[in-house]
């Protein structure tokens, strides 16, 4: 077993040689020999009287190790920066397709609002429009009243003009006397077949009411 002293001058020659005291080169050194144990022990007991603190040096490497580590440390930093710039391009791609995608999303959508604006305004404007045909409807109704109305007030004052003072005819003797604008009108507010049966029917009325009429004035007298 080696002497603490050995290992303490063994590794103060290696170290004024200018060399790292090692435990496999201190254990070379001491004559003899000793386990790796005992001599870790007492060279760590050197180091730490010593105040030795080994860091390897540059110098340590060999020319060629250095340029090794140097190509090695250049491809690996090329490589990083390869891979970071596919990755940022990917990432780059996939935003902008993302924003493209967003962008086509939002235009769809306004245009689907602009439809449906255009589908409501059409269906107000119809809505309106429908309830415009309907009062139209009801005014023309009334008027086609009012003129039918007008109109049979005429053939009732013409045929009371027809008709004689103090005489009397009947229906079928008035119509033949009634003017051909009458005929043709009467067609108008009536259909075809019915033409005969209204101016009849007018006829009727009016000598009724010239009776009336004469009742009426025979009383008074």
């Amino acid at each position: 077993m080696p002497y603490e002293s050995a290992v303490f001058v063994v590794a103060d020659a290696i170290l004024a040689k200018g060399e790292r005291p090692s435990l496999r080169k201190v254990r070379e050194a001491i004559p003899t020999g000793g386990s790796p144990r005992e001599v870790c022990t007492h060279l760590r007991a050197w180091r730490k009287k010593r105040g030795y603190d080994p860091k390897p040096e540059p110098t340590d490497m060999s020319k060629a190790m250095k340029e090794a580590g140097q190509a090695l440390a250049l491809d690996l930093w090329k490589q990083a920066k390869r891979e970071a710039t596919q990755t940022f391009s990917r990432e780059r791609e996939a935003a902008v397709a993302m924003a493209t995608d967003d962008k086509q999303d939002c235009e769809h959508l306004l245009g689907m609002v602009e439809t449906l604006q255009a589908e409501n305004t059409a269906l107000a404007a119809r809505a309106e429009a429908a309830r415009v045909q309907a009062r139209l409807h009801k005014v023309e109704n009334q008027l086609d009243r009012f003129r039918a109305l007008e109109f049979w007030d005429r053939v009732m004052q013409e045929i009371f003009e027809i008709i004689p003072p103090g005489g009397a005819m009947t229906p079928a003797e008035i119509l033949p006397e009634l003017r051909s604008w009458t005929i043709r009108g009467a067609a108008l507010h009536t259909s075809g077949a019915d033409v005969g049966r209204h101016l009849i029917w007018c006829a009727s009325r009016e000598r009724l009411l010239q009776d009336v009429r004469e009742c009426r004035g025979v009383g008074a007298g």
